[in-house]
């Protein structure tokens, strides 16, 4: 019983400090944001982490958001002409009992170039690939599911794939991949031209994210002492 609940609080610490990770780099990148009247504050703007990490979660709603942008894309050829620049690719809900749960809704990126091809070609990959090893090879109950959500800010379309993967009594692993395009050049977004044109600081940033996790684990841990 005790390996089991340590079993349980540690996969709980690691999905706690995934999210604070990726939340507060999604804060930087992707949300348009409002003064908010509490903890941190980056470059002058305050925000509330909690809040962040509880929206964070449900922000997974499988649409495109243009944030109000007008935005030309009259430099973009789509690879279907009546989809937007993302769209939904595969969808699948389906259960077999004592094997698995699935519950796919896996995106596809509507633009015919080099980067938004190898962009599809990796979302295949990982998403695709792993659900049809699940149905073919599954020897233990196996909970999967694959949700998006994605945001064009400015110039820049961003993807941002969620993955959560439960198989037998292993630990709930939750993955966050991104994937971001500059809609001007036709090109693929790194993660230092991110930081480069919203002008933010690496060091600012790592710090936040560090402080985050930190924020993250001390509350796991007081939960640990409290159910044990």
């Amino acid at each position: 019983m005790k390996i089991s609940m340590r079993n349980v609080i540690f996969g709980i610490i690691i999905v706690i400090c995934i999210f604070a990770i990726n939340f507060g780099v999604y804060w930087q990148f992707f949300r348009k944001t409002t003064p908010t009247p509490d903890v941190s504050t980056i470059d002058g703007t305050s925000i509330d982490q909690k809040e962040l990490a509880k929206d964070f979660k449900n922000i997974f709603n499988n649409t495109l958001d243009y944030q109000g942008y007008d935005v030309n894309i009259s430099g973009i050829t789509k690879i279907k002409a009546d989809e937007d620049l993302i769209y939904t690719w595969v969808t699948r809900e389906s259960n077999i009992d004592n094997r698995y749960d699935l519950n796919l809704t896996i995106p596809r990126v509507n633009i015919s170039s080099v980067s938004a091809e190898k962009f599809n070609e990796n979302i295949k990959n990982i998403y695709v690939n792993k659900a049809n090893d699940i149905i073919l090879h599954s020897t233990s109950h196996t909970i999967y599911t694959v949700e998006y959500m994605s945001y064009i800010n400015t110039n820049i379309l961003s993807l941002v794939i969620k993955s959560t993967l439960k198989e037998g009594n292993n630990p709930q692993r939750v993955i966050i991949q991104t994937y971001n395009y500059n809609l001007s050049t036709n090109e693929e977004v790194t993660f230092n031209q991110m930081l480069e044109i919203k002008g933010l600081n690496e060091t600012q940033v790592k710090s936040t994210v560090q402080n985050t996790v930190m924020e993250a684990n001390i509350e796991a841990r007081q939960a640990k002492r409290t159910w044990i």
